[in-house]
């Protein structure tokens, strides 16, 4: 289920767990403390009001069931595409993958702050021009199964500070305060995630972005 209220995208999924609850909200990427309002479009579609480069925030709930796990977040992948391309990989590539990892994992993935594409990365930007210069960044959130998530909780537990790091030389830049975020590895596998189970939101952004001469290297 997803509800859209004045500055959050909330995802929830009570067919896989009560826990399961992704809370997404945009700010100004140099003036991180400022939310952007949220609107909504036709077919569901959402716009942001507000001017300039954004940053995505992505905020799982905490486990709450049981208290020795109460530091724990309830993970989900997050598959993004603008204008159809992936935004990690810059292919055109519509399910999750491994080779290269093609989705963002939260926790720890605490914000997404630009897109690949045509071998430069790209801030996102708030819609401030006509229709004709509109591209959709697609956000789709798949939840990690209740069963995986009681095994990584029991996994954390017995090996302490055990996580994720950075995929080496994958890291979008945006600039402004957070000059990047960098992109970090999936530590579980693919059939963790549960791909019966998703949902999805197109936000229109502005396609006229200033590219950044970037270019990652995606070897593992």
């Amino acid at each position: 289920m997803l509800e859209i209220n004045a500055t959050d995208l909330v995802f929830t999924f009570p067919d896989v767990d009560e826990e399961a609850i992704l809370r997404v909200h945009f700010c100004l990427a140099e003036s991180p403390e400022a939310r952007l309002r949220i609107e909504t479009s036709s077919g569901g579609s959402v716009r942001l009001a507000g001017e300039g480069r954004f940053v995505i925030y992505l905020r799982p709930e905490f486990a709450r069931r049981d208290h020795l796990y109460r530091q724990a977040q309830y993970p989900f992948a997050l598959l993004v595409s603008v204008g159809g391309w992936n935004a990690i990989t810059g292919e055109l590539f519509p399910t999750l993958s491994r080779n290269p990892q093609n989705y963002f994992t939260t926790p720890p993935q605490g914000g997404i702050d630009g897109y690949f594409r045509d071998g430069q990365v790209h801030p996102f930007r708030v819609v401030t021009e006509a229709a004709a210069s509109q591209t959709g960044l697609e956000i789709r959130v798949f939840p990690m199964k209740s069963k995986a998530f009681a095994y990584l909780k029991h996994q954390l537990q017995l090996i302490p500070g055990w996580g994720p790091s950075a995929l080496r030389g994958i890291t979008l830049r945006h600039g402004g305060d957070r000059q990047c975020e960098p992109i970090y590895e999936d530590i579980c596998n693919l059939g963790s995630w549960d791909r019966d189970h998703e949902e999805r939101v197109l936000v229109w952004i502005s396609s006229n972005a200033e590219p950044h001469s970037w270019t990652p290297n995606f070897r593992q």
